[in-house]
C-alpha cells in the first residue's frame, strides 16, 4: 500500500517507501505526483542546484558562508536567486505531511523530493569527468524521487521494517 504525501490539506502524491538498509527510519521511493503535485513540485525541489548556484556566488564573490557573520549570511539568502529558491524550498517543505498507507500521519524529521532530470542537469552543470547511474536510465524510468527519515517515535517499532540494530560487541578488556 502506499504512503501518501499532502501539501497544506491537498493531496500532491503518494509512493511505495521502502526501507533504507544503512539507515534506521529512512524510507526512500518512486514518488508519483497528483496534477497538483506536478504543479508544485518545482518548489519542494531543485535543493541542490540552488545550494550550487549559491556556492558558485560566494566563491565568485570571494566569500565563504563558515567565515561570514549571521547577517551577511541571510542577506545572501534573501538577496540572490539562489537563497531565495532555498527559502522557498524549505516553505514549501514545511506544509508536506505524510501518511502511512493506514491513513495515519507520521512525523518526519527529514524529507526530500528529486526530479532526477534536474540531478542529471546539475550534474552536466558542475561538469562531473565521471559517468553517473543517472546516465544510463533508460527511457521511462521513473523521474521523481522521494526520500524521508522518520522521526523516532512516530510509528511503532516495525521489526520486520526497521530491525534493531544489532548491540555492539566490544573488546574485551585485557
Amino acid at each position: 500500500m502506499a504512503y501518501t504525501f499532502w501539501h497544506s490539506g491537498i493531496l500532491i502524491g503518494e509512493s511505495e517507501l521502502a526501507p533504507d538498509p544503512d539507515e534506521v527510519r529512512h524510507l526512500a521511493g518512486t514518488f508519483r505526483p497528483t496534477a497538483y503535485g506536478l504543479e508544485l513540485f518545482p518548489r519542494l525541489t531543485g535543493i541542490l542546484s540552488a545550494g550550487h548556484q549559491l556556492t558558485t556566488y560566494l566563491e565568485g564573490e570571494g566569500l565563504s558562508a563558515d567565515d561570514m557573520e549571521a547577517e551577511d549570511v541571510e542577506r545572501v539568502f534573501e538577496t540572490t536567486p539562489a537563497g531565495r529558491k532555498i527559502i522557498d524550498i524549505g516553505r514549501a517543505l514545511s506544509a508536506v505531511e505524510m501518511r502511512a498507507p493506514s491513513g495515519e500521519r507520521i512525523e518526519f524529521t527529514s524529507i526530500g523530493f528529486s526530479d532526477l532530470a534536474e540531478l542529471r542537469s546539475l550534474m552536466r552543470d558542475m561538469d562531473l569527468a565521471e559517468k553517473h547511474d543517472l546516465d544510463d536510465l533508460p527511457n521511462g524510468a521513473p523521474r521523481y524521487i522521494v526520500s524521508a527519515t522518520i522521526r523516532d517515535d512516530a510509528l511503532p517499532r516495525d521489526e520486520e521494517l526497521f530491525p534493531t540494530p544489532p548491540e555492539p560487541q566490544w573488546p574485551a578488556d585485557n
